[in-house]
């Protein structure tokens, strides 16, 4: 069973929530407004930015022997691939916004990813918060924050999303990563931070 949640946190990963979030993106009814030419541009920038960026450091942090596994269990050494991470980030909400030239709901989408990671990092100062479940939880929260922006419902997604979400939580604390008030938190942050700005955009339309 633990072998189970260990592929659950690996594919579930905070690095590639982004990219899951432009896939179903380009495969959501909005995709159909960009060609296929913007959507390899979108996918590839994303997974460029959010995942292959903020990994090389840690990946050469781990071979240095500075952080003491690839998901950084101890707080004390998450500083600085946070704050690689969030260097990408910004430049990639730059992306979204100046090249792929993306509707203002979703860029704002990618700021509130960005402010979400400078949350977790000032939390994790103090106190061990799950990255895990942040990364996935601003997925679910950038899921309904475009489903309110659209005024769509698309109910399976909403619920298998609730679902990852829990799988993810319940596996981060089987493997003694995070307690339940830390997968909670993690998750509360990057909901919010995600599903807050496509909703005061409507709102203030």
């Amino acid at each position: 069973m633990l072998k189970f949640h260990k592929v659950v946190s690996f594919v579930l990963q905070p690095l590639l929530m982004p990219t899951f979030g432009i896939i179903l993106l380009v495969m959501s009814p909005l995709g159909m407004y960009f060609n296929s030419i913007w959507k390899w541009f979108a996918v590839s920038g994303t997974f460029l930015f959010t995942a292959l960026m903020p990994a090389i450091p840690i990946l050469m942090m781990l071979r240095n022997g500075q952080i003491k596994d690839l998901y950084i269990s101890k707080k004390e050494q998450r500083t600085m691939p946070y704050l690689f991470s969030l260097v990408a980030y910004f430049f990639w909400t730059l992306f979204m916004w100046r090249i792929l030239k993306m509707p203002l709901f979703l860029v704002g989408m990618g700021v509130g990813s960005t402010l979400s990671l400078i949350a977790i990092l000032l939390i994790n100062r103090r106190w061990k918060i799950s990255a895990h479940l942040s990364g996935i939880g601003g997925l679910t929260g950038g899921i309904f924050g475009y489903s309110y922006f659209l005024g769509i419902n698309p109910l399976g997604l909403l619920v298998a999303m609730l679902v990852l979400s829990a799988l993810t939580a319940l596996s981060r604390i089987e493997l003694k990563a995070h307690t339940p008030g830390q997968t909670l938190a993690g998750f509360t942050v990057g909901f919010l931070m995600v599903f807050l700005p496509p909703v005061l955009l409507r709102l203030f339309m």
